[in-house]
């Protein structure tokens, strides 16, 4: 491709990304560089939509870009992404407000990106078993409950569980203890399959632990398990596809709406590994049927080389590429930036 058809393409597609009006050589021309004539532009188009870059609506109508468009366009501005401030400074003020717990994470991020991109985003929470604890308290709560906090590496995980009223408070802080020094930097997953090997370095001094090490592993196991069973994910911002053009039929609507609803569906497009730090799948690159009139951004945050989360916007071809990388990029900053909650402040906030 020459570069003056690369000028006019990328020029092209950004102002339709903008406009959503089909491309003709009057409205493109104020956008180029060179000072083309009306004639030479609509050549220069009708070679582009030869190449697949661009396709006409109708016989007398502009043009508009295909897949293969859009793809150009987005390798094409991939290298530097500019960091749109208005959209950073409201992601920024939504993170101020989160919570670090993971149960309630993965639909605050969902919530996070939709709001600050306008399109559905979506969020799959995986490797759940594989972070690693940091620090593990058993809180005791005038419910006849005691909450489980166990802060790692990506944020605390917390959950409830029976507690019998006869077990002093001291005896959950000293069981806080033994496994906060017994698991500290092993993984979740480790601590749920080895605690009955502790059992034996529990001898009788420790007796009265065991109920409640079985009690938070059962808790625990069950909300893996529920963790898996829902896939990890979290939906959010359907609707606003509504708000785009191409989706005011709401036939057309409806096919994708179903699609963000089905977990099957979304495992098919963030279940394989992505190298790219932001990443984008366009029309027939998307394995979901339903979803190739559209566009997929995607963005993993990883810990040590894990990927733990995988956070995704799917919006019509038209959607504005640069804007969302911007927003993915920094939200997986602000996702590495998380802190835990301070040991002082987790009983009092739940209870």
């Amino acid at each position: 491709m020459s570069d003056r058809k690369r000028d006019i393409l990328l020029n092209a597609v950004e102002d339709y990304i903008q406009s959503a009006s089909p491309i003709t050589s009057s409205n493109i021309r104020a956008h180029c560089s060179e000072n083309l004539s009306t004639a030479t532009l609509r050549n220069e188009l009708n070679a582009l939509e030869a190449m697949g870059y661009l396709r006409q609506l109708h016989t007398s109508s502009g043009r508009v870009p295909t897949a293969k468009g859009y793809r150009y366009f987005v390798n094409s501005i991939m290298g530097d992404v500019p960091l749109d401030k208005a959209v950073l400074d409201e992601i920024h003020g939504i993170f101020e407000n989160r919570s670090v717990y993971l149960g309630d994470m993965v639909n605050e991020i969902a919530d996070i990106v939709s709001k600050a991109t306008n399109y559905p985003a979506v969020v799959m929470l995986k490797g759940f078993e594989k972070l690693i604890i940091k620090n593990v308290k058993i809180v005791p709560l005038m419910t006849g409950q005691a909450l489980i906090l166990i802060e790692t590496n990506s944020g605390v995980i917390n959950n409830f569980m029976p507690a019998k009223a006869d077990i002093p408070a001291q005896t959950y802080v000293d069981a806080s203890n033994f496994l906060t020094t017994t698991f500290s930097e092993h993984s979740v997953a480790d601590m749920i399959q080895n605690i009955e090997n502790y059992r034996v370095q529990m001898g009788k001094d420790l007796a009265e632990f065991c109920g409640i090490f079985d009690t938070m592993i059962d808790s625990l196991k069950r909300l893996c398990d529920k963790i898996a069973s829902s896939g990890g994910f979290a939906a959010r911002g359907q609707l606003r596809l509504l708000n785009s053009p191409e989706y005011h039929d709401l036939d057309k609507a409806k096919r994708v709406i179903d699609a963000l609803s089905n977990p099957k569906d979304l495992e098919q497009i963030f279940d394989e590994p992505d190298e790219e730090e932001i990443s984008f799948r366009i029309g027939t690159e998307i394995p979901v049927t339903e979803l190739q009139d559209c566009a997929v951004a995607r963005a993993d945050y990883t810990i040590d080389g894990e990927s733990v989360a995988s956070i995704g916007i799917i919006g019509p071809q038209r959607m504005d590429y640069a804007k969302i990388a911007s927003a993915l990029k920094f939200v997986v900053g602000e996702f590495a930036n998380l802190k835990a909650l301070d040991s002082s402040n987790k009983g009092d906030k739940d209870e």
